[in-house]
């Protein structure tokens, strides 16, 4: 009766034990070989690892130029609670957020072998303000420390910003420090 899956369960197992598979968490695994290892999609295994999820926070602001750091750890959001993976292949970092914001601002990327889902930088940003808890942001001069000294944002890489995903995102989030955030940029 359940042959054929014990079947596959046992070849996945001595795979496993080859070296051939590798997992990435429990019923998700990628094939080690040379010619795989240039193929892997990091942001790909971001968007499958933990969905629904989009790469945003840290790495989407550094893709898209906002943040001069090169960021290691693929950071998500996801409506799924927060949760990191620890993998051979990177760092898989998740941070939940409200349903209802899930889908402002989002954008399908491309690598030279991928496609996968991104936060737009205005979406990024967003998330990181409104997702980063341990700080005051309360004032337009706390706003603007964290932007300029913590994030190194330089203010004048935000003049292209596309308002009406802020305000979207103000509209549905109700947070005082998007509404700083969308007035630090329309004063500008």
């Amino acid at each position: 009766l359940n042959m054929g899956y014990l079947k596959v369960n046992d070849k996945i197992y001595h795979l496993k034990q080859k070296g051939v598979l590798k997992p990435i968490k429990k019923g998700l695994y990628y094939h080690s070989s040379i010619v795989t290892n240039n193929i892997i999609s990091k942001e790909i295994l971001a968007n499958t690892i933990l969905g629904p999820s989009y790469i945003s926070l840290e790495y989407a602001l550094s893709f898209h130029g906002l943040i001069p750091e090169t960021v290691h750890k693929l950071t998500s959001v996801s409506i799924k609670r927060s949760k990191e993976y620890h993998t051979e292949v990177g760092v898989f970092s998740y941070n939940q957020i409200k349903k209802e914001l899930f889908s402002i601002g989002l954008k399908i990327e491309q690598t030279k072998n991928s496609h996968f889902m991104m936060a737009t930088k205005e979406k990024a940003l967003c998330d990181m303000i409104y997702l980063t808890r341990g700080i005051s942001l309360l004032s337009r001069k706390e706003l603007v420390i964290f932007l300029e000294d913590d994030l190194r944002i330089d203010l004048d890489d935000l003049i292209d910003i596309d308002i009406e995903i802020l305000r979207n995102y103000y509209q549905v989030s109700k947070s005082k420090r998007i509404a700083l955030l969308l007035k630090l940029i329309t004063n500008k």
